[in-house]
């Protein structure tokens, strides 16, 4: 090769960098847009400017998704139309030492080759890296590209809200990419259908006469995703909450419960206020103590348990606190609750068919209330997981109701996208692509109906770690080496007849 041939290979190298330089930035971009489910409005205006500066077409609909159009730069294209699918919104959660204000938006830093939050929140990569992705594509003008549709919904994370309620007319791709995975190198091909419960236990009131107000806290619980991470076994607070109320509510009181979350994050956090006679401190503190060495125990291969008590001693005969009845009521609810991994689909491959999450344990307007999830890959199995809810909240006197359910996506035995995704990844990467499915909802489910069943489709993406936490990491490498995949696949699509 002459000295021209190393030159033009230097450029090419040189343009690459400069490419994954403004996909990067793009990304940070993203995070600094406040964005979490129910606060789309501003990155959906963002990435609507983002289009029109590069002349493309845009819809958007009642719930806020947004639908881009790009034509192949080759304009004698006659090929499919790809569709590449995300979600703008964000699961935005933060570490109680954090002193981080949502509205500044998310910085980001890199450490050791992964980027992530630098003021202990949630990075939101779920599912920046798919924006990033789109913002380059929208830049990019290879004549071997595809006709394009860029589909970006909003409420994914509050029970696939945005695809559920989705108005938007004339999106028509042969092929469909979801960008909603977190493992380079595992394709989704199937998903989960799920629901969400809201369970209320209405509070009774009465006064009592406790000297002592104990201030007991549950830290150093993992959490994570209720479908990627419920698998693990992973301890949650509030089901450790519904012990702590049986081994105590015969010698405390219980006077306010904070254990704040998701319905589809594994609880991870949470306050108890108690309040009891002098004499039984003692007595209260060693029975909190026994727990917390059961729990270690328990859960020494996956959370560092830590139960503290703050005691304060006063007059508190004025407080009031809820009723033992109450108590009683919601540590039985908590008890009873399915929680965790409830059957596998392939266990030594970590495949869970079923489970069930409780997120959430808060006092609002008077009631308790109970935050669930329920997932499951086979129908009936996800109905009978809702009726042991249904009885347990029976049982305790709360109220049961159901919302943002949505469907599974089925496996397809053939697949035209899943045999071009095995061929480039085998060539890119010299290894074999895993298929399989996710106990994760996934927008595809909503997405194969409203398609008419016809979309070929697939979900992957960059590698990231511990979403829905402030410990979410994403792999920078990966991030780009997905990059380079994603653009591999449209091209080979590009070559493809259309299915419609």
């Amino acid at each position: 090769m002459g000295a021209g041939g190393n030159e033009n290979e230097m450029e090419i190298n040189g343009r690459e960098k400069k490419e994954l330089e403004t996909l990067r930035a793009y990304f940070e971009q993203i995070c600094g847009i406040p964005r979490q489910s129910g606060d789309e409005a501003r990155i959906g205006r963002f990435l609507t400017e983002f289009a029109w500066e590069r002349g493309l077409l845009t819809e958007t609909d009642a719930a806020g998704n947004l639908l881009i159009r790009k034509k192949s730069p080759d304009p004698a294209y006659r090929g499919p139309v790809v569709t590449v699918q995300g979600h703008m919104d964000m699961v935005y959660e933060k570490t109680a030492a954090s002193r981080h204000v949502y509205e500044d938006g998310i910085r980001v830093r890199e450490t050791d080759g992964y980027l992530e939050s630098a003021d202990q929140t949630s990075l939101g990569a779920d599912n920046g890296v798919a924006l990033a992705y789109m913002m380059d594509l929208m830049d990019q003008e290879d004549p071997g590209l595809p006709d394009l549709e860029f589909l970006i919904t909003v409420g994914e994370e509050e029970g696939l809200r945005g695809v559920k309620d989705l108005g938007l007319s004339g999106f028509r791709g042969d092929f469909l990419i979801n960008l909603d995975a977190e493992e380079e190198g595992v394709f989704f091909t199937s998903c989960a259908g799920g629901a969400r419960a809201r369970l209320v236990l209405p509070i009774r009131y009465e006064k009592q006469s406790g000297e002592i107000r104990v201030l007991l806290k549950v830290e150093g619980l993992r959490g994570g995703h209720s479908g990627l991470e419920i698998g693990l076994g992973r301890a949650n607070a509030a089901q450790v909450l519904g012990r702590v109320l049986c081994r105590t509510e015969e010698i405390a009181r219980v006077g306010r419960i904070s254990f704040p979350g998701k319905a589809n994050a594994i609880a991870a956090r949470g306050e108890a206020e108690f309040y009891l006679p002098e004499d039984a401190l003692s007595l209260f503190r060693s029975r909190i103590a026994d727990l917390e060495e059961e729990l270690r125990r328990e859960y020494e291969e996956t959370d560092a348990v830590s139960l503290t008590l703050q005691a304060a001693k006063g007059d508190f005969a004025g407080c009031f606190v809820y009723s033992r009845e109450v108590v009683r009521a919601l540590g039985g609810l908590l008890a009873l609750l399915p929680c965790g991994a409830l059957r596998w689909a392939d266990r030594a491959a970590g495949m869970v068919e079923s489970s069930a999450n409780i997120g959430a344990v808060t006092e609002e307007e008077g009631a308790l209330v109970v935050l669930c999830s329920a997932r499951s890959s086979l129908g009936s199995r996800k109905e009978a997981i809702k009726e042991q809810m249904r009885l347990a909240a029976r049982f305790a006197g709360a109220q049961c109701e159901f919302f943002g359910e949505y469907p599974q996506w089925e496996y397809r035995s053939e697949s035209r996208l899943r045999e071009i995704c095995a061929k480039t990844y085998r060539e890119r990467s010299g290894k074999e692509a895993v298929f399989t499915g996710i106990h994760a909802g996934l927008e595809c489910g909503y997405l194969a109906q409203k398609m008419g069943g016809q979309a070929d489709m697939i979900s992957f993406g960059a590698t990231l770690r511990e979403v829905h936490t402030p410990r979410e990491q994403m792999d920078l490498a990966s991030f780009y080496r997905t990059r380079g995949f994603l653009r591999a696949v449209l091209l080979r699509l590009a070559k493809e007849p259309g299915l419609r």
